[in-house]
């Protein structure tokens, strides 16, 4: 009785361990992005303002934006690109008149075009006859998308579309510190922990200044004291992250498990003040993530929103970038000019057929 016991638990760990093999290596692709490693940086000067609670970009100018990765002990530029903003501080070509009929698009960074410009320039400002306005704005969640619709209710909004990732569901308000704004002013003031910084962009010796701002970030951190309760923490985390656990996990909080995170609620809360404005003419479009392609899989997040959706209104589509990695930029988990030209046909093919103006 005994040796079949030691027989059953040694087929089983072996089992367990062949499967998180074949998954590791032959079902997922792994993902390379990891924030800690990603350096957001733009030209020297006024990026962004804020407003309120909220904020956009400075109007009316133009900024450089790049993104760089720490891989391998080197610094890899990863896009490189100009944002244009608008007489509201949008990411768009055409400044916007108040008493034209729009549709507004509210979003994130992927509404915004982050990593190759707006995408939404390819309407070239209008369809049919309705103006187009980007309310896209990188890191921002439903909250922030209620506040923007807030910051544009003397404009003649005739249809809204909300893009939205997963990811967004756990996203609370925020504003730039004194801090980053100083850094994004001038890039001698960066200390390293800002998540956004700024480089003249003239100056070519911008891998000295990463370094400068990587080392500051590893000096700053102190050191983990080894103890039981963080021992427990990793190896909690690592246990979790195993595809044996996560999997089946993510398949038991899909299907029966109602997160009650204050985040989350908050912005359900959004998204039902936005519903109950517009009704019938709101529309909710589900952006697939690169990691859901990657796990070939919905995340919970995507799915406990879509249902909240579902129970509000009719008015949900989804655009899944056909489950194609290409049209993502290695390292960074944002669409590549190919991807945002999708996300155009995806949309454009939602507004010629589903929506009615008059």
């Amino acid at each position: 009785m005994k040796s079949n016991k030691i027989l059953i638990l040694t087929s089983t760990i072996l089992t367990l361990f062949l499967i998180e093999v074949f998954c590791s290596f032959f079902l997922f692709k792994k993902s390379e992005y990891n924030y800690k490693n990603r350096y957001l940086v733009y030209s020297e000067g006024n990026v962004f303002r804020n407003i309120d609670n909220f904020f956009t970009y400075e109007p009316n100018t133009s900024i450089t934006a790049s993104n760089y990765y720490f891989i391998n002990d080197k610094f890899k530029r990863i896009y490189n690109y100009i944002i244009k903003t608008n007489n509201l501080g949008l990411v768009q070509d055409k400044d916007l008149i108040k008493e034209s009929p729009s549709i507004l698009f509210l979003g994130d960074s992927f509404t915004e075009g982050q990593g190759d410009g707006s995408w939404l320039n390819y309407f070239d400002g209008e369809f049919k006859n309705h103006q187009i306005i980007n309310g896209g704005l990188l890191g921002t969640g439903f909250q922030q998308f209620e506040l923007m619709n807030g910051y544009l209710s003397d404009y003649d909004i005739q249809k809204v579309f909300v893009l939205y990732i997963g990811d967004d569901l756990r996203r609370d308000v925020f504003q730039f510190n004194d801090q980053q704004l100083k850094c994004l002013r001038n890039h001698t003031f960066c200390q390293g922990s800002e998540i956004f910084f700024s480089f003249p962009t003239k100056n070519k010796n911008i891998d000295f200044f990463l370094k400068k701002l990587r080392d500051n970030q590893r000096n700053t951190i102190e050191p983990q004291k080894t103890n039981l309760k963080t021992f427990r923490r990793n190896i909690k985390s690592w246990l979790t992250n195993l595809y044996v656990i996560k999997i089946p996990l993510d398949f038991l909080r899909s299907n029966f498990y109602n997160s009650k995170n204050e985040k989350i609620i908050r912005n359900f809360n959004s998204i039902n003040n936005l519903i109950n404005k517009y009704q019938d003419n709101i529309y909710f479009i589900n952006l697939k993530m690169k990691g859901e392609i990657i796990m070939r899989k919905k995340s919970y997040e995507s799915l406990y929103a879509k249902d909240y959706i579902l129970r509000k209104t009719n008015n949900y589509f989804e655009c899944d970038f056909n489950n194609d990695l290409d049209l993502f930029y290695n390292y960074d988990s944002h669409p590549n000019k190919k991807g945002y030209k999708y996300l155009y046909n995806c949309v454009f093919n939602i507004l010629e057929n589903q929506i009615t103006l008059n």
